[in-house]
This record gives structure tokens, sequence and C-alpha cells, in this order.
């Protein structure tokens, strides 16, 4: 901690010194008339300096560069004295990191004050976004969403025969989860569609991280999402009802933060996976506990990573799953 902190410092030291303080010349120190001033600009045969902190009253130095053995000093645009740029050494430099390491030991971060309340306020809002309340709330407000803002699309891309039922291979407790993008080949997302339908558990899940375009336009993500499930490549959902494969997709930016995906597509197969709330994400911490995941990054069918899970983890449901096709 401590050596992290004195790195930060030495960068925030380094970094106050603007950049037309390092032009052309040799390295060297002046001194100045407070630890607080650090150079603004060096030119010619002045240097101008610049209040960057707290003064105390006491002599600092300042770093420069500069062909010149004397510089005039002006603080804050007023002529201060004429100074010798003393050449700097190594001496030098392991002086300043010694004064960094004495100011990293003697540095305190006061508490914050409102600490205690704020503690208090976060496990108010934690309890009632928990409560049964809210989630009547969620409840409702989504049944309104759909009815109100997807309409009629909203029936005919998620019609009722896209419900899974059936236990699957998979125990309660097993999930697999498959990160896609709308950036991805189409056929490459039907292609695991078309792997989820033929392995036919309902505990394998696809997951896009968030709408296309944003909440605020809702019919990309609709069309997406028909055009990856419907069953015949040729049915065109303008013209009417087309029958949708049955599989679980959500979109929930929640999973991709629990298992840190930063690319798609990737599979990640989590076990003991335990609801508090079957209504909230899986992806939320608090109200779901996994006790160990695996992830597998790259375009292949979901049978292959599969197969490489189930013989990393020697998972006797995963082998189930797939030595039924």
């Amino acid at each position: 901690m401590l050596r992290r902190l004195r790195a930060q410092l030495i960068v925030y030291l380094l970094s106050a010194i603007p950049l037309t303080a390092f032009a052309a010349g040799k390295p060297g120190y002046i001194i100045t008339p407070d630890a607080c001033y650090v150079p603004e600009k060096v030119g010619g045969e002045s240097v101008y300096l610049k209040k960057a902190g707290v003064c105390d009253g006491k002599a600092g130095r300042a770093f420069v560069r500069s062909e010149q053995q004397t510089l005039k000093v002006f603080v804050e645009g007023e002529f201060w004295q004429e100074v010798r740029v003393e050449e700097m050494s190594v001496p030098d430099v392991a002086a300043s990191l010694e004064q960094a390491n004495r100011l990293a030991g003697s540095l305190t971060i006061p508490k914050n004050r409102y600490e205690d309340e704020m503690h208090a306020e976060a496990g108010t809002l934690d309890a009632y976004y928990h409560s049964d309340e809210f989630q009547e709330r969620i409840k409702s407000e989504t049944e309104r969403i759909e009815a109100q803002v997807f309409g009629e699309d909203f029936a005919r891309f998620y019609p009722d025969n896209v419900k899974i039922s059936g236990k699957g291979k998979l125990s309660d407790s097993e999930r697999v989860y498959i990160f896609i993008s709308t950036s991805m080949p189409l056929q490459t997302v039907r292609n695991y569609v078309a792997s989820v339908v033929r392995l036919g558990d309902p505990r394998i899940v696809m997951v896009l991280r968030g709408f296309v375009d944003g909440m605020t336009r809702i019919q990309p993500t609709i069309r997406f999402v028909a055009d990856a499930l419907k069953r015949s490549p040729s049915c065109a959902p303008a013209d009417g009802e087309c029958e949708m494969l049955p599989i679980n997709l959500v979109v929930d930016p929640l999973l991709y933060r629990r298992y840190a995906i930063d690319r798609v597509p990737a599979v990640v197969f989590a076990k003991g996976v335990r609801n508090e709330n079957p209504g909230l994400s899986e992806g939320d911490g608090k109200n779901t506990e996994v006790t160990g995941s695996y992830t597998i990054y790259g375009d292949a069918s979901l049978e292959y990573i599969l197969q490489a899970i189930a013989r990393e983890s020697g998972d006797a449901s995963l082998n189930k799953l797939l030595s039924q096709h």
C-alpha cells in the first residue's frame, strides 16, 4: 500500500509541473521562495513560477531545463531574484525519492464524516430493492412496458411457444451462459441458438450486454432477437407471426460484469448457483451465490466448448447433457 502511495505521490509531483517547464536544455534545479511554487514556463534567461498548493513559508527547489547558468525568477508575474541553476545529479534523485518516502509515511486520509450515514442509507436502499414491495413494482412496470411500449411486436416476437419447460440434464444449481453481441455475424448467433435447441436444457441461457442502440430505441433489439430466434430464416416477422425457437435469451449487463466478460462469444459454466430471489438478475452478487465457474472465449461450436469444460471440471451433468447428442 505504501509503495503504491509513494509511486502515486511521485507521479503527482511530476505531473504538477507543466510540459513547458521541460523545454530543451540541461536538467537542473533552482531555488524558489516557497515549496508551493512550480515552473510554469522557462524561456531564454527567465523562469516563471506559479502557485500550486499551500505555501508554508519555507524555501523550495524546482526542476527546470535550461542552457543558462543563471535564471531570472518571476513569481506570479513579479520579478523575485536571479538564481543559479544547480546541475541535477544522482544524489538529487535519491534525495527526492527519500523525501517522497517520508511524505508517503506521514500522509493520512481523513475519515469521511458522512461515512456512517452513507452506510446506513445504502443499507436502507438495498433492503428496499430486495423487498417484496419493490419487486412487485418492478413486475408491474415490466408488464406495463411490454403492453404499452413493445405492443404487438412483443407478442409476435416472443410468443408463448418460446417458453421453455422441462428439467434438462443440468442441476438446479448449474448454468451455461452464452454471451453474445449484435456485432457478431448473425449466422454465428443462429448456430449457437441451434445448439441450445439441440441440447434442450432450460438452464442454458444466451446473454446480451444491453439493448441495441440503447434503451431509448427498443425496435432494433426486437428485430435482432427475432432474426436470431426465428425457426425459418426466410420468415418475415413484419408479414406475420414467425415461429420462434425455444431458448432463454436475456439482456443482463450484471452477468457480463460478474464473470468479467470483455469479448464475445464467450461461454461460462457456473456451479453452485443459489438465488435468493429468482426474479432478480443472477449477476447480482447480493442476490445470487456462485461457488465456481469456467469461462472459454472463441467462436467454436457450443458442444465443443462444453466438452472442453466437462474435461476440465469433471462435471457429471455436463457429460450427461452431451452424451444424449
